[in-house]
């Protein structure tokens, strides 16, 4: 049967035909017939068909190959044909070559027909072939000499898309005309010349261009100003705003913006550029590229650029790991949020000192003044012991509230939480710039398991530890100054042995600490590697859950699972017994200390050469500095069990990343836009755009920059490829041949290498204004409602987001009604697993077209699909090329840029819909001709 798929016909139907061609469409066409009536066709004469680019079914022949046809099928045989052919499909072509072609049909039979139709539509389901056969008959549906001719475009498949199709192009075309109208008077738009921009840290300015589209006959102006986002202004870079004026045929203009320097650490910030709609003078401002974001290239190393060399190879395992230790609290030093908050922190542990140290003289003038029976006289102030007592109470009441809400101020400071913080999204951040070495060699399972456990860990043991430490210190400082101060204070004699207990404690302590320290270090590690291999294991077997589940391996993994937590747990058994051991150090020492003290003192006190209130004092300061140094021996455990942690947290945020490559691959392609735009501009002959008559020159020449690639690597051979924008293109090619490497450099999910092989120069340019969006084979849902995921590429509050405009999006698709209802539900599901692999595809899909970019690469959108709804799918996207977006505003037509989309087919009817359609194999890229597309490219 001869196809007449989506965008021309081959077959021989022009009216001109010679005797030679007629004979040869009369063999053709009983060729084509045969199969229907289970016969042997006889052999087809070679002939080749005149090429056509017409749509939809083709005209009829004229009379005289008719006549002919006449004679090459039989009355049975047109009966037979109608009885295999599907009856409504027939009914549906019947009635339209009725409408269309009236003389081919007699009128009386057909309008017979019409009045049976509705009474014999719940009759057919039910029909054997005799009954279908005798109903036809009935019908008696006669057609002329001339009718019989369109009998095989009858039995050709349904070509209701070809109608489809010819509506949509003639909806396009007479949008066209009517934007070619109205913008003879429209003020020119005003845009960034890329939706992203890069900015080097070590850059004093970065510019960005604005660029005018349009009228170019009057001058323009347009208001700017900068906005925060991950950056901020003063920190990061110096915030602008001001007034950009375009004079008359000035196409281009630029902000500039000075970038902040220093050598401290951070993530790659960005921040934003907005063109104002207040004041805008004889412009208009695009929909999407009102806005644009700079990213800021940090050039420093994590955590500090003191040892650069072996952060940016790599080896960190050469760097003592408490020198990395170091240079983190020096990096959180040279942040001045952290400073901040940390010298508050820091002053309030030591105003809580302060008020132990007063706390100490305070117990002993209670024992010694107050509650002694003969109280000295000159700290009397005064006052009774009564009344010296209650002043005691109530001040020691208004110190603790005054701590109380100290303490509750530290925490709204949030130290903890904001470092915390900084380290988990710098982590995020630079996972997403990670190259492809980068995320190949990537431990996913130590990625989750340092976002989520390490950095905080690393917060809490290593930098608030710093806090706690030098709160003990101060409570150190307090106990030697109390032993000084307070026999002085309390008339009695400075006693050496409390300090040189002092000195010896903590001396002891420390000596124990670095004897169990390897033993300490060893068990540590023991299980945080086989915590990481528990994770690692468990973040596989959930990322291959179906080929778990398939493979009947559910409870062999499960087995394995368990065996690593059992693993994990004997190991974390031996820790916390060496963890104990090593917590009753300090006790021990101490109560030897204190029976010795208890001893030697208490004489002192039976003696009447110590008082009562100074002993006392003496004993809770030392069970005090006991519990210190206790206290201390943790915390140097605790500085231990992150330095592993901080050393693969410094391995993370020091490898590599593709921002550098973006950077130079977006600088690229901005030059070669302007470039490009400015030749085209300039008519032949002329030496300025002033020089065109067409007002809309510039627009229309900006418009037209095609997509270049030139010897372009995909692996195994250079690629080469000119894709004008505003068209519909399908690659085709054996399998490896390169067409998802070359989609995927197209759509930016890969980035081109910079030399090509040979030696040979090499250009990549998608027009730097194009938003480009890629769509994987594969599709991807996160865990939210399923509008969210369907809204995931439009900014919050755009009109590109309405339930209704996605909504016919859908039926467009022709996903499911049940499916389409579950938008506005509030259900958060994970939806790659909810929804079938179909109804993932074409959700996916929608989610590109709901975006609504300038570019969209496909990988094989119709690959789960039948024919029909396959062909629906395409017609969609070529909807989406025609009128410039899906279900878009016909009114703004005009103000939008053309729509491209390049997707990869291995289907006639996808070559058939496709404007241009390009081979991709190891030989390279070329264009073929619909007509020419062979089996063997369709692999």
């Amino acid at each position: 049967m001869r196809s007449f798929g989506w965008g021309a016909s081959t077959g021989a139907t022009s009216r001109d035909l010679s005797a030679e061609g007629n004979e040869t469409s009369q063999t053709s066409l009983r060729t084509e017939v045969q199969p229907l009536l289970g016969k042997e066709a006889s052999p087809p004469t070679a002939f080749q068909a005149p090429e056509s680019h017409r749509s939809g079914p083709s005209m009829p022949p004229n009379e005289p190959v008719a006549e002919e046809l006449v004679q090459l099928l039989t009355v049975d045989e047109i009966a037979e044909m109608l009885l295999k052919a599907e009856l409504p499909k027939l009914r549906r072509v019947l009635r339209k070559l009725q409408l269309q072609r009236p003389e081919l049909f007699d009128a009386a039979a057909m309008a017979q027909v019409e009045k049976e139709v509705k009474a014999e539509e719940k009759e057919e389901k039910n029909m054997e072939n005799g009954q279908r056969q005798a109903l036809l008959a009935k019908k008696g549906i006669k057609l002329t000499a001339q009718g019989v001719t369109v009998m095989a475009d009858l039995l050709e498949p349904d070509d209701s898309h070809q109608e489809e199709l010819r509506r949509d192009d003639e909806e396009a075309d007479i949008l066209q005309k009517q934007s070619m109208l109205t913008q003879l008077d429209d003020a020119p738009l005003v845009q960034f010349n890329a939706p992203l921009h890069f900015a080097l840290e070590g850059e004093d300015v970065v510019a960005i261009s604005v660029i005018r589209l349009g009228r170019l006959d009057k001058p323009s102006a347009v208001r700017f100003e900068t906005s925060d986002a991950s950056a901020v202004a003063g920190l990061k870079y110096e915030a602008a705003e001001g007034i950009l004026e375009f004079r008359i045929n000035q196409t281009a203009a630029q902000i500039k913006i000075r970038i902040s320097q220093d050598d401290r650490w951070d993530p790659d910030l960005d921040f934003k550029v907005h063109l104002l709609p207040e004041g805008l003078v004889g412009a208009r401002l695009d929909k999407y590229l009102s806005m644009t974001r700079i990213k800021i290239i940090d050039d420093d190393c994590f955590p500090t650029n003191t040892h650069r060399e072996c952060l940016d190879s790599g080896e960190i395992e050469g760097l003592v790991p408490i020198t990395l230790y170091k240079e983190y609290l020096r990096g959180c030093a040279q942040n001045p949020a952290l400073r901040k908050n940390f010298m508050k922190f820091l002053m309030a542990q030591q105003v809580s000192n302060f008020c132990s140290f007063a706390k100490m003289l305070a117990h002993t003038f209670l024992l010694d003044v107050i509650l002694s029976p003969n109280p000295p006289e000159n700290w009397k102030f005064g006052m009774g012991q009564h009344q010296l007592l209650m002043c005691l109470v109530w001040i020691s009441m208004l110190v603790f509230a005054g701590l109380h809400f100290l303490n509750y101020l530290k925490l709204t400071w949030g130290l903890p939480g904001m470092a915390t913080r900084n380290l988990q999204v710098a982590l995020v951040r630079k996972f997403f710039s990670y190259n492809e070495i980068s995320m190949h060699s990537m431990e996913r399972g130590r990625l989750i398991n340092s976002l989520t456990l390490n950095c905080p860990a690393i917060v809490e043991h290593g930098l608030m530890s710093v806090l706690e430490l030098s709160q003990a210190l101060g409570l150190f400082i307090n106990i030697l100054l109390y032993n000084i101060v307070g026999p002085m204070m309390f008339n009695t004699q400075c006693r050496l042995m409390p300090l040189l207990s002092l000195m010896v404690l903590p001396l002891i302590l420390v000596i124990a600490f670095r004897l169990r320290f390897p033993l300490t270090k060893r068990h540590l590690t023991e299980v945080y590697g086989a915590q990481v291999v528990a994770m690692e294991q468990v973040t596989e077997a959930i990322r291959n859950f179906h080929l778990v589940s398939d493979y009947k391996k559910r409870g062999s993994v499960s087995d394995e699972f368990m065996s690593l937590l059992v693993a994990v747990g004997l190991k974390n058994k031996g820790l916390k017994l060496v963890l104990m051991n090593n917590s009753y150090i300090a006790p021990w020492v101490l109560l030897l200390y204190l029976v010795l003290y208890v001893v030697h003192e208490g004489a002192h006190v039976m003696d009447g050469d110590l008082t009562v209130g100074i002993f006392m004092v003496d004993i809770h300061n030392f069970i005090t500095l006991g519990a210190t140094v206790g206290m201390v021996f943790q915390l140097f455990e605790h500085i231990e069990i992150i330095l592993p942690l901080l050393e693969e947290l410094a391995r993370f945020l020091n490898m590599e990343t593709d921002t550098l490559n973006r950077h130079e691959l977006a600088k690229h392609q901005q030059e070669f836009t302007a470039k490009q735009w400015k030749k085209a501009m300039a008519p032949a002959g002329s030496k300025s755009v002033a020089a065109a008559d067409d007002h809309d020159h510039a627009l229309e020449a900006f418009d037209r920059l095609p997509i270049t690639v030139e010897n372009i690597s995909l692996g195994f051979g250079l690629a080469s490829v000119i894709i004008k924008q505003g068209q519909l293109v399908s690659f085709i090619g054996p399998t490896g041949g390169g067409k998802s490497v070359l989609l995927q450099l197209l759509g930016g999910a890969k980035l081109p290498k910079k030399n090509a092989e040979g030696g040979k120069p090499c250009v990549f340019n998608v027009p730097s204004h194009l938003r480009v969006l890629h769509v994987p084979a594969e599709p991807l849902f996160f865990k939210g409602t399923l509008l969210q995921n369907l809204t995931y590429g439009v900014m919050p509050g755009d009109e590109d987001g309405d339930i209704g405009r996605i909504e016919k999006i859908l039926v467009k698709l022709c996903v499911k009604q049940h499916v389409i209802d579950m938008i506005v539900q509030e259900k958060s599901l994970d939806w790659g697993v909810v929804l079938s692999p179909t109804t993932r595809n074409l959700l996916s899909l929608a989610r590109a077209l709901v975006a609504n970019p300038e570019l969209i690469c496909v990988h094989k959108p119709t690959e789960l699909l039948d024919q029909e709804n396959a062909m629906q799918v395409l017609r969609t996207l070529r909807s989406f090329v025609r009128k410039r977006g899906v279900e878009q505003d016909p009114a703004t037509f005009g103000n939008r840029r053309p729509r491209t989309c390049i997707f990869t087919s291995s289907k006639k009817y996808g070559v058939e819909i496709s404007d241009k359609v390009f081979n991709v194999s190891r030989t390279g890229v070329e264009e073929v001709n619909k007509t020419e597309v062979t089996s063997s490219m369709l692999n």
